[in-house]
């Protein structure tokens, strides 16, 4: 079972690596693998949340960053060098390199833990744009396999293991809201949401 997952993960690479290679995708998946390019928009998303959800935003916004962290770091620095998966660009032939070959160890992706964590949070601030909160991070993943820097596993199990972290993180944060912050007040960011929701289903009438 193991050679088996090995050979198609390989060959899964080849695929997107090697056969899925065009000129546009060789300039947006180092523009997406690149986190740099989304802090702006994180900046405004984070002064948007303090404004439109108050209290309850500074606690979703401490949640976020001690979810990261710990995902990050348990990625990093726990997991890569327990498991101790040598990169695609160090030990296969003719990888497409749109970057430097890192000379960490590959499984999980960090980029991978690190965007799906943060995507299980921020597809709770409005339902409707959930699905391409997802899209994103799946582009972001799938851009650390075209570049030639991880294997499709390191993708999918980083992926899986930052939204396994990211749920406790998403109900410790709706319970320390639930304590701390006023009932009633708009600082509570369940019911903001419960008011898009209103909102979709009244102009949806």
């Amino acid at each position: 079972m193991f050679i088996f997952l090995q050979s198609l993960d390989r060959a899964l690479f080849f695929l997107i690596n090697g056969k899925g290679q065009n000129s546009f995708f060789d300039w947006f998946m180092p523009f997406m693998t690149n986190l740099d390019h989304f802090v702006y928009v994180l900046l405004v998303l984070a002064v948007w949340i303090l404004w439109s959800r108050g209290k309850a935003g500074m606690v979703f916004l401490i949640f976020v960053g001690l979810t990261l962290t710990l995902t990050d770091q348990f990625s990093s620095h726990v997991l890569k060098d327990w498991i101790g998966r040598i990169r695609p660009c160090h030990v296969l032939p003719a990888v497409h390199m749109l970057t430097d070959c890192n000379t960490s160890f590959s499984f999980p992706s960090s980029h991978a833990v690190n965007i799906f964590a943060a995507a299980f949070f921020l597809a709770r601030l409005g339902r409707r744009f959930a699905w391409l909160i997802y899209v994103i991070a799946a582009v972001v993943g799938y851009s650390r396999i075209y570049i030639g820097v991880h294997y499709p596993l390191d993708v999918i199990g980083g992926a899986a293991i930052g939204l396994l972290i990211a749920w406790p993180m998403v109900w410790l944060e709706e319970k320390a809201v639930a304590r701390w912050i006023i009932p009633g007040s708009r600082s509570s960011l369940k019911e903001a949401e419960e008011k898009d929701q209103s909102r979709t289903g009244e102009a949806s009438i």
